[in-house]
């Protein structure tokens, strides 16, 4: 019996200034991966296909964007920073 390849996938949700929520839980899943796989292990190297409408796609591109080195540029933790640092310019009637 051949064995099938299971294809993983992240959604990332819309919701504005509530992406904040996703960017909370994505960093304790990015923290809980790097315990078991080290510090250098990201989002990106666990899912096949990662991929958000509005907010969720904001998402998306900050955990997938690749560095030099073609590895993800930021970390959950740094969308976190980035919706606490800019929230308020990007969604200003929340």
């Amino acid at each position: 019996m051949a064995t099938e390849r299971v294809a993983t996938i992240l959604s990332l949700d819309g919701g504005g200034v509530r992406g904040i929520m996703q960017g909370v839980i994505l960093t304790f899943l990015e923290e809980k991966l790097q315990e078991l796989d080290g510090q250098d292990v990201r989002l990106a190297d666990y899912f096949d296909i990662i991929a958000g409408t509005s907010t969720g796609g904001l998402i998306t591109a900050m955990i997938t964007a690749p560095n030099s080195q073609n590895r993800p540029l930021m970390t959950a933790k740094n969308v976190v920073k980035f919706y606490n640092d800019n929230a308020a310019k990007i969604f200003p009637y929340h």
